[in-house]
């Protein structure tokens, strides 16, 4: 396969991405890169967003997938999960997400130590995101991995 078409595709499930300060400026940080493909599920019509045919082209051409969401109740904003339920499902069945790496990039409202064994919140993010990264493993991806940000005093909980 010729490197230069292999790209990585960004699943941004973020409600109020101009509103955000951290998930967007992720995103502002990668966006114009050649080689990176940003598809934000609130923005995109439904017809695209759940059409399994069309993901099916876009993550088969990618070498890699990255989920990245504010972390809303210990998950992810319910459209990833709608994609997840309504395309992953199928995808993970077909030679398109096999071997393909995937990355959860979330970011949080709270401070790191809320997310520590003892914590406020009692449990670390890689044990809050375990569903991802067995759903990778169940699908044939190669190293999942989950990815961090946490909030500060610029970063309000409802915009990250």
């Amino acid at each position: 396969m010729n490197k230069d078409l292999r790209k990585v595709v960004i699943l941004l499930a973020h409600p109020n991405i101009k509103e955000s300060q951290a998930n967007k400026a992720l995103v502002d940080a990668v966006s114009d890169m050649e080689g990176v493909a940003v598809f934000n599920l609130y923005e995109l019509s439904q017809e695209i967003a759940f059409n399994v045919d069309e993901w099916s082209k876009i993550i088969s051409d990618a070498s890699a997938v990255i989920y990245q969401f504010p972390f809303y109740w210990m998950s992810a904003p319910s459209l990833l999960k709608k994609w997840q339920d309504e395309v992953f499902t199928f995808l993970s069945k077909t030679p398109a997400v096999a071997g393909k790496s995937l990355t959860v990039v979330t970011t949080t409202g709270s401070e790191y130590e809320a997310y520590r064994s003892g914590g406020r919140n009692r449990f670390t993010m890689d044990e809050l995101l375990r569903p991802y990264q067995v759903s990778a493993i169940h699908s044939g991806m190669a190293n999942p991995y989950c990815s961090l940000r946490n909030g500060n005093s610029r970063c309000g909980k409802e915009y990250c």
